[in-house]
């Protein structure tokens, strides 16, 4: 049987518009992996600059969160989600690190657009208080959010220099965000102070569930007082 010069057209034809279709509906089951297949190393999130390492022989330590391994995390960067990255964040520089796609080297992102970082767990944002409020622009780990109350912790490292070598010395603090101010959170008595109307409460609250603002785990007690005073404020209807 021949087959003629039409027909071999026609399957071709048919063959690529199978094709086609398949590639359009993969496209809409997943359009973020589509977009970062199509984009590769072009993503507007890959186009920064390659990042300063820092060097072993002159600091004993380094400034990410965690530790200096890459891990994890989803960002979201100019309104784009960018799931499956892998990533550290430089509390010292304030700055995201995300390796490159062919996982060859760091890119820094540029952090001002940087909306959300989600990795180990937490969500961290970039945040630029006002001048008045006394807290400088950084990355802040969102750590409660409620209607009237948000709590924010801040990672930070300072430099210190030693004998030969340089130290990073790490601290940490913690804000709630109310009635659009941020507002210095260090134990009991700051809740107080900021909730006097239920000081009471408070300190009765914080003695039932043993609450310590000074270990290792401090951070689960501001955030449970945190959502205390949440309901509090909201059960009530007072500020």
């Amino acid at each position: 049987m021949k087959i003629r010069f039409s027909q071999i057209k026609f399957y071709l034809f048919a063959f690529c518009i199978t094709i086609c279709c398949y590639t359009r509906i993969s496209a809409q089951e997943n359009p973020v992996e589509n977009y970062l297949q199509q984009t590769g190393d072009f993503a507007d999130i890959y186009n920064g600059r390659i990042e300063t390492n820092y060097n072993a022989l002159k600091y004993k330590n380094s400034p990410y969160y965690k530790n200096s391994d890459y891990t994890d995390a989803s960002v979201v960067y100019r309104n784009i989600y960018y799931p499956n990255q892998k990533a550290r964040l430089d509390l010292y520089r304030e700055q995201l690190i995300i390796l490159s796609p062919e996982k060859r080297y760091g890119i820094v992102v540029y952090s001002p657009d940087v909306e959300k970082i989600l990795m180990y767990g937490k969500t961290f944002e970039w945040l630029n208080p006002p001048k008045e409020g006394g807290l400088k622009q950084g990355f802040y780990s969102h750590l409660s959010e409620g209607k009237k109350i948000q709590l924010y912790g801040k990672d930070s490292y300072s430099l210190a220099q030693e004998m030969l070598a340089y130290r990073f010395d790490h601290n940490i603090r913690y804000y709630l965000l109310f009635d659009n101010r941020f507002y210095t959170v260090k134990n009991k008595g700051s809740f107080s102070k900021l909730f006097p109307q239920y000081k009471k409460q408070i300190n009765q609250f914080a003695k039932s569930h043993k609450l310590n603002f000074k270990d290792e785990n401090s951070e689960d007690s501001f955030v449970s007082l945190a959502g205390y005073c949440e309901k509090l404020i909201t059960s009530t209807g007072k500020e």
